[in-house]
């Protein structure tokens, strides 16, 4: 492969309502930590929330999108540390779905609810 053509990085888009779209921003920023690094449109309709070279974008989707999904993992973020994210999340008075949790594949894990009920996951390679 050509050197100078390489994937940088990537980033989760979460399609996101009018309703949920300043909920969700407020939530990644003031209890997850992220700052914001961009937005576009009235409302907003697009942020970038960054977090420790992490990316994660908002789209506010328009029109017959169905946002009665059923609820669930959105993303995973892998953390060198889960207690202390989770100790920070504690702090900030994040909404859990529980304590930190050994799973049998090898992570330990916390799952943030974010406004709009979905799973925002923090896990640690052990």
């Amino acid at each position: 492969m050509d050197a100078l053509n390489e994937l940088l990085r990537s980033a989760a888009v979460l399609q996101v309502s009018t309703r949920t779209m300043q909920p969700m921003i407020d939530f990644f920023v003031h209890k997850l930590g992220f700052t914001i690094g961009s937005v576009a449109g009235n409302g907003p309709s697009f942020a970038t929330l960054d977090r420790d070279g992490q990316t994660i974008m908002l789209n506010c989707a328009f029109g017959f999108f169905n946002f009665n999904r059923v609820k669930g993992w959105a993303v995973y973020f892998w953390v060198t540390d889960i207690e202390t994210t989770f100790s920070e999340f504690v702090a900030n008075g994040v909404p859990l779905k529980g304590d930190i949790v050994e799973k049998p594949y090898g992570c330990k894990e916390i799952v943030a609810i974010a406004p709009d009920g979905r799973e925002i996951v923090f896990g640690q390679i052990i």
